[in-house]
């Protein structure tokens, strides 16, 4: 099984160098490939992207959508792994993903925790709980809610639905696993977690950023609405 890690990237020289050095000091007994979906960047990002070994492809169009639906129109493996270039990731990630799609065949998306890599411990401790459950209780009522810093798909069935809707400049995440989940099993699962940097919340605030995703995916949940506006963070 070959897993590709699809980076949506636009101007992240100060980020994406330790995401993919994450990445490449994976454990596993899986093979993986890193591809990187750059926005036209302006600064170093594809240079330091194709130091560290990454497949880059270009997409004109500025989104995280439209970014990952570039990287994973070149990916080659069974399985595609959806990400950011802020994140970083446990050393067996990829070997975590791929046991989940090995053991059972009808799955055709999972998704885990997201957590911040650069708040204090106890920020760090208390998203950790709050995410958790939050992601487990959505779960356990039917109600998918994956974050695109950590979501990932067998490609069969992603190219079957379209890929992700580069209509939607929020809540493409939510859409893709309601589309998947007509095809087979989505499924949480809490060990295959992601840290990212917490610099929107530095900039937005706790009680601004949990009340926007909150109501914008429970929104689109609901009603197939959401946000046309994400100011990007850098």
């Amino acid at each position: 099984m070959l897993i590709s890690v699809v980076i949506g990237a636009l101007n992240e020289e100060k980020y994406i160098g330790k995401t993919l050095d994450s990445l490449r000091k994976q454990v596993s007994d899986f093979k993986y490939e890193m591809i990187v979906g750059d926005g036209y960047s302006s600064d170093k990002t594809v240079s330091i992207a194709r130091k560290f070994g990454a497949k880059i492809i270009k997409e004109k169009n500025r989104s995280a959508a439209w970014e990952r639906q570039a990287g994973a129109k070149i990916a080659k493996g069974e399985i595609i792994a959806f990400s950011d270039a802020d994140a970083e990731f446990p050393s067996d990630w990829v070997q975590r993903i791929a046991l989940e799609f090995e053991k059972d065949k009808g799955l055709v998306m999972l998704y885990g925790p997201v957590y911040f890599s650069d708040t204090p411990s106890i920020e760090k401790s208390l998203s950790k709980i709050s995410m958790r459950v939050y992601l487990a209780v959505l779960s356990f009522l039917g109600i998918h809610n994956p974050i695109g810093s950590n979501m990932i798909v067998r490609r069969k069935e992603f190219e079957k639905i379209g890929g992700l809707d580069t209509s939607l400049v929020t809540c493409e995440d939510l859409d893709l696993a309601k589309r998947m989940k007509s095809l087979g099993k989505v499924k949480f699962v809490p060990g295959v977690f992601v840290n990212v940097s917490a610099r929107r919340i530095k900039k937005w605030g706790y009680i601004r950023f949990t009340v926007f995703h909150i109501i914008n995916g429970l929104r689109f949940q609901f009603t197939g609405k959401a946000e046309h506006r994400y100011e990007p963070v850098r």
